[in-house]
């Protein structure tokens, strides 16, 4: 159904700088603290690397994440207990250890390969900007109301939790509203370590108990389109999108909004 990508192609690399920045640190140790540290300093590495992961299960209550956490616990204890001396006699722990590497490594290739691990604000974006397809005069920073609605308060909660589960948007619940923020892959770092608690700076979707819809689009998310779309089109789409889905889980047909996120055909890393 979105076939036509109105988003710039993703040319970050910010996914690839911890492991980058490892592999140069692990190579320096090695040269001057010896092949035992830098294999010491990669499992130090695969243990912060896991703790992250299954902080993010602990915030998201997607327990995919724990698949990750465990491959990097298992793969820092392999590096651990490397021997760059070994009598060629591996230990049934270390032997077990690889094995149970390999088999969450292969765990979490398919995890990723169906996104089952990724965070969709790419995807959220795209299918906004699909219907729309008049030019604007460009940006404006003040948030713009999308409608109103007739959602209970615990249905909008609901919905916050599969969001959240299915990493469709990260939620912040008000006294009196509950606001939907998608993340994009690369940007999740503040919302799972608990830094990020402003929101307004980002793209979100705000349902009030009262049945007002309220959108912003970021302008860093904006300029993240091809052509300068519609404004007022556009986040009249991106609540028109979220009504959409909430309703959908109302039905109690939630894969299927995973279903249209999946023939967005985003790259697995964007």
């Amino acid at each position: 159904m979105y076939t036509i990508h109105k988003l710039k192609p993703d040319r970050s690399i910010v996914g690839f700088i911890p492991a980058f920045s490892a592999a140069i640190i692990m190579a320096l140790i090695g040269i001057f603290f010896g092949i035992k540290a830098a294999f010491t300093f990669l499992a130090i590495f695969y243990w912060g690397i896991s703790v992250y992961t299954f902080i993010g299960f602990l915030r998201t209550s997607n327990a995919n994440f724990i698949i990750p956490s465990l491959f990097q616990f298992f793969a820092g204890l392999v590096a651990f207990t490397f021997e760059p001396k070994s009598s060629g006699n591996a230990s049934p722990f270390l032997g077990l250890a690889v094995l149970l590497t390999m088999v969450f490594m292969v765990w979490l290739v398919l995890l990723a390969a169906t996104k089952k691990i990724k965070w969709r604000g790419r995807e959220i974006l795209e299918m906004a900007a699909a219907p729309v397809e008049e030019a604007g005069n460009g940006y404006t920073s003040r948030p713009l109301p999308a409608g109103k609605v007739e959602f209970s308060q615990q249905e909008i909660m609901d919905f916050a939790d599969f969001a959240r589960r299915n990493l469709i948007a990260v939620s912040y619940v008000g006294k009196d509203k509950v606001i939907f923020v998608p993340v994009m892959m690369g940007r999740e770092f503040g919302f799972i370590m608990g830094l990020k608690n402003d929101y307004t700076d980002e793209t979100w979707v705000s349902f009030d108990f009262d049945g007002n819809v309220t959108v912003n689009i970021s302008h860093r998310d904006y300029l993240q389109y091809i052509e300068a779309l519609s404004f007022n089109q556009l986040c009249t789409s991106l609540g028109n999108l979220f009504v959409d889905f909430i309703e959908t889980h109302q039905r109690g047909e939630g894969v299927r909004i995973i279903d249209r996120m999946d023939a967005v055909r985003v790259n697995v890393f964007s």
